[in-house]
């Protein structure tokens, strides 16, 4: 017992020195934290299918807060040139209250995420460009991207946009059918 007790507070300490610089390695929350229904996304910002359904999910969220709740994973994939790092610049506009808004700019904005591009969005939000900046250029949630990548592997999502809903993963067909799912769980 004396033994384990040295190694616990080692493996504590070492943990807790993994987070990343600003502290929220956590994916994107949107809702009542007491909503009864979680509904989980996984999604690229450069994904077609995403830039359609995942702005309407958020949409959904906003519009049934006593009904539903989002988590929002990032799942850039590999073959989307600027996914990653529009991933990462949605997260520094997240360290300033504005993770949706801007995301909702990336998606409706797919064939342009260059890195001016990210920049002039951060303008557009109005937010504090210099800590923007700072955060973008030194990748300070290279892990907070990273985290939810492997969450994702972890589930062996099939591909973006991956949506679940309590645990269970589940097809779109559309806002009105997802809706009215979401709504019968809670009855």
């Amino acid at each position: 017992m004396k033994k384990i007790f040295p190694i616990l507070i080692l493996s504590l300490a070492f943990l807790s020195a993994c987070d990343t610089a600003t502290g929220t390695d956590v994916p994107q929350k949107l809702g009542r934290a007491d909503a009864p229904v979680l509904v989980e996304e996984f999604s690229d910002p450069q994904c077609p299918a995403c830039g359609v359904i995942s702005p309407q999910v958020e949409q959904i969220i906003r519009n049934n807060p006593d009904v539903a709740r989002l988590v929002y994973y990032n799942f850039p994939l590999p073959y989307h040139e600027n996914a990653f790092i529009s991933s990462e610049a949605a997260e520094c506009a997240g360290d300033q209250g504005k993770f949706f808004e801007y995301m909702g700019v990336l998606f409706k904005n797919q064939n342009s995420l260059t890195e001016d591009f990210l920049k002039s969005t951060a303008d557009s939000l109005k937010l504090d460009r210099t800590v923007f900046d700072v955060c973008l250029n030194e990748h300070q949630h290279k892990a907070t991207v990273l985290a939810d990548m492997a969450e994702g592997n972890r589930r062996q999502i099939p591909g973006t946009p991956t949506l679940y809903v309590n645990g269970q993963l589940i097809k779109w067909s559309d806002a009105e059918t997802f809706t009215g799912y979401l709504k019968s769980l809670v009855k």
